[in-house]
């Protein structure tokens, strides 16, 4: 009697593992679903913040300063060609009369391959652009950061952003969350990048922007 019972007790209980398989799918589902919607959300917020302030660099109106976010650079301190691209852009709209001086922000101090700030003044002094005309800014680490110490640190309360296209976006949408009266230029795409390139660059904006969301909701 006692295996006929134990038996019957097996088959009751035997349904309940799937039940609670579908369960934890469900749950996992779910979550997979509001991360989803959370990253929708922030995306679009950033993106419709931002496209009223982003504009031709004919249209720029007139600024303090127009800031240029540092990116990658080569090991013999070259800029990287997204870099290159921001810094021809920006170049042209202070040759336009758009801001009296270029603010470079990224990281600063190290060795050649390291430095982006004097990359970036490297650059644009064999292109012309005088010392007086650029402002380093050697712990703009972070898009966020330049931001702040463009308020902070250097009391600007206009700025033009010049930056890659997917990355403008959220640049305006930080300067602005921070208090500055900010614009942004897209930097044009001065040379041919590989589908791999701008799926890794879109793919890390679209994670960032969601950062850029909770550093908006923190504030300034």
């Amino acid at each position: 009697m006692t295996n006929v019972r134990n038996d019957e007790a097996s088959a009751v209980a035997a349904p309940a593992r799937p039940a609670s398989r579908r369960a934890w799918r469900r749950v996992l589902l779910a979550l997979a679903v509001a991360q989803f919607a959370v990253v929708v959300a922030a995306n679009l917020r950033v993106v419709r913040a931002a496209t009223p302030f982003v504009c031709a660099a004919a249209d720029a109106p007139a600024a303090d300063a127009v800031v240029v976010p540092g990116a990658r650079i080569h090991a013999d301190g070259r800029p990287y060609s997204l870099l290159v691209d921001r810094l021809v852009a920006a170049e042209a709209l202070w040759r336009r009369g758009t801001a009296p001086v270029l603010l470079l922000s990224g990281r600063g101090g190290g060795g050649v391959a390291e430095d982006e700030v004097a990359a970036m003044r490297r650059f644009l002094a064999a292109r012309g652009v005088p010392d007086t005309a650029m402002i380093d800014d050697p712990l703009g680490l972070r898009t966020i950061d330049t931001m702040r110490r463009c308020r902070d640190t250097f009391g600007l309360r206009r700025v033009v952003v010049v930056t890659n296209p997917f990355h403008v976006h959220r640049s305006v949408f930080l300067a602005r969350g921070v208090g500055l009266e900010a614009h942004g230029v897209e930097a044009p795409y001065g040379f041919e990048y590989s589908a791999g390139t701008m799926l890794r660059n879109q793919g890390r904006e679209v994670a960032a922007r969601v950062m850029a969301c909770w550093e908006a909701w923190l504030g300034g």
